[in-house]
């Protein structure tokens, strides 16, 4: 088994990254959305290092803050 999966996890975390990986996995997408997403200037931000991509762990709180919604209740609208 290759070292490098570790290595490059210890370096994201290092520099409080995601790595690209870990991402997909918490966003539930592919790499093809996530480079469709970057392409088109949407998600997080990120940070390309030669061939890899990682994502700062402010810059995906920060996405995520703008997907964040205000759960809305029906229930009692009528008492207003």
């Amino acid at each position: 088994m290759s070292a490098a999966p570790t290595r490059l996890q210890a370096l994201a975390d290092s520099l409080d990254c995601l790595t690209a990986e870990d991402f997909y996995l918490l966003a539930a997408i592919t790499p093809g959305t996530a480079e469709a997403w970057r392409k088109r200037h949407k998600g997080p931000a990120f940070i390309r290092l030669g061939n890899r991509v990682m994502y700062q762990r402010k810059a995906v709180a920060d996405h995520l803050a703008t997907l964040t919604r205000a759960a809305v209740s029906t229930l009692g609208k009528d008492l207003l």
